[in-house]
C-alpha cells in the first residue's frame, strides 16, 4: 500500500508549504505530532513542576523500544544518548584496548566517527585509516587493513558527503569470523534503510534522530549487543547507571544489568518525548516503504542532474545508494550555488565539491523537478554574472 504523502504533508510536515526543503542528511524539520510532544511536555513542566516528574520513565520506555524495533534489537539492548558522537565515545573509551592494538576505518568518515578513535593513538592503539576509491569503501581494502591485532572496524552504515551504502552485512560477517568487534555510525540511514544489527552482525551502533528520525538535535539511541555488553566497561557514570537507581538513600553499586549502565544521569526529556513521537510516525508508516518511496525519487534526482549534464557523484548502482544524491555543475562554484538556492527557500548543502540533496518520504517527484530547475535558472546567472564582471574587468 503507497503512503498517503498529501496527507502526511499537510497533517505532518508544514515545512513543505514554505521550503522546497532537501538536506535530510544534515538536520530535519520535525513533525506536527513531534513538535507536539515536546511542547506537551513543556506545558506540563510549565503547570506541574515534577508533579508527574516519573513520567519521563514511560517515555524513555517508549523510545527505547521504537528505536530497538527500528534496528531489530531487545529493548534491554538500547540506551538514549545525547548524539551520535557521545555513542562512539562510550565505545572508544570503554574498549579494552591493550598497547599496540589497531582499528580500521576510513578515510571519508564524518569526523564524529573519527576523532574519538584518533585520540587512542595517545595510548599506542593504531588507527588504520583505509582510502576510499571513487567514492567507495571497498570491503576488500578494508579486509586488507586488518591483522592479527585488529581489534575493532568502526564505519559509517551509510557515507555522508556522497551518500555510498557500505555493505554491512558483508563486513559484519568478516568481523564475526575474525572475532574483530563491529561498531557502526548509523545516523545517515536510520529511518530512512531498512537495518537489522543481528543479521549484520554488529556489535554496538549509535544515531541520533535530527536527521533521517525527523528528531530534534541532542537526543538519539546506542545499542550495544548483549553478547559484548559487558566487555564494554561504561566510562561515564551517574546515579542512573546503577540497578537501584532509585533508591537515593542506599549507596549500592551494582551496575544495571542491561544497556542503561550507559545512561549516566537525567535526560533531556523534552528532546525525548519529541524523539519517540518521530519513531512512532516513521514506524507506523513502516521503513521499508519509507525506502522504497526514497529509493525512487533518488532515481529521479540522479536522472535529472544525468540530463542536465551534472557529475553525478553518488555511486549508481542501486546497492550502494542510500538517501543522498550529491552532484557537481561544471563551472559552478558550489558554497556560491548552495547559497542562491537558499535564498529561494531550497533547503540543501555543499558536500565533495557539489550539492547535496536528502529528500524524505514526504517529498515528491514535482520537488524533485522544481529543484533542479531552480538549480538550472540559478547557475544560468552566475555564469551571465561571470560573463558581465569578465567584460567589465
Amino acid at each position: 500500500m503507497p503512503i498517503d504523502v498529501e496527507t502526511m504533508r499537510t497533517a505532518e510536515f508544514p515545512v513543505a508549504a514554505r521550503l522546497l526543503y532537501l538536506n535530510h542528511a544534515g538536520v530535519s524539520p520535525i513533525p506536527a505530532s513531534s513538535a507536539s510532544a515536546g511542547i506537551r511536555l513543556l506545558q506540563q513542566y510549565r503547570d506541574e513542576g515534577a508533579f508527574h516528574l516519573r513520567k519521563w520513565v514511560e517515555s524513555s520506555d517508549e523510545a527505547r523500544d521504537r528505536f530497538a524495533r527500528l534496528i531489530g534489537a531487545a529493548s534491554d539492548e538500547i540506551a538514549i544518548i545525547k548524539n551520535t558522537s557521545e555513542g562512539i565515545s562510550l565505545i572508544a573509551a570503554g574498549f579494552p584496548w591493550k598497547e599496540g592494538d589497531n582499528l580500521v576505518t576510513a578515510n571519508v568518515e564524518f569526523p564524529a566517527n573519527i576523532y574519538p578513535w584518533m585520540r587512542l593513538e595517545a595510548h599506542n592503539i593504531e588507527v588504520r585509516m583505509v582510502r576510499a576509491r571513487e567514492g567507495r569503501v571497498r570491503k576488500d581494502d578494508l579486509f586488507a587493513a586488518c591483522d592479527g591485532k585488529t581489534r575493532l572496524i568502526a564505519l559509517s552504515s551509510v557515507e555522508f558527503a556522497n551518500g555510498y551504502r557500505n555493505d554491512l552485512a558483508g563486513i559484519g560477517e568478516y568481523c564475526q569470523k575474525q572475532g574483530i568487534f563491529f561498531f557502526v555510525d548509523a545516523i545517515q540511514s536510520l529511518g530512512v534503510v531498512p537495518m537489522d544489527v543481528r543479521a549484520y552482525g554488529i556489535d554496538a551502533l549509535a544515531a541520533d534522530g535530527h536527521k533521517w528520525m525527523l528528531s530534534p538535535e541532542g537526543i538519539g539511541g546506542f545499542y550495544i549487543s548483549r553478547d559484548v555488553m559487558e566487555m564494554v566497561e561504561p566510562v561515564v557514570l551517574g546515579w542512573h547507571s546503577v540497578r537501584n537507581r532509585f533508591d537515593f538513600e542506599q549507596y549500592d553499586f551494582h551496575l544495571s544489568p542491561d544497556a542503561k549502565r550507559f545512561e549516566p544521569g537525567s535526560f533531556n526529556t523534552v528532546g525525548l518525548a519529541a524523539f519517540g513521537a518521530s519513531l512512532r510516525l516513521i514506524l507506523s508508516v513502516g521503513v521499508e516503504r519509507i525506502w522504497e518511496r526514497v529509493r525512487r525519487l533518488t532515481e529521479e534526482a540522479i536522472e535529472c542532474a544525468l540530463r542536465s549534464g551534472y557529475e553525478v557523484v553518488t555511486p549508481r548502482h542501486p546497492e550502494e545508494r542510500s538517501g543522498i544524491v550529491t552532484f557537481r555543475v561544471p563551472g559552478a562554484d558550489p558554497k556560491l550555488l548552495w547559497k542562491a538556492l537558499l535564498s529561494r527557500n531550497v533547503v540543501c548543502a555543499p558536500r565533495s565539491g557539489g550539492i547535496r540533496i536528502s529528500p524524505h518520504f514526504y517529498n515528491t517527484s514535482e520537488e524533485i523537478a522544481r529543484f533542479f530547475q531552480i538549480v538550472k535558472e540559478e547557475t544560468g546567472a552566475q555564469r551571465a554574472a561571470g560573463r558581465e564582471g569578465g567584460e567589465n574587468e
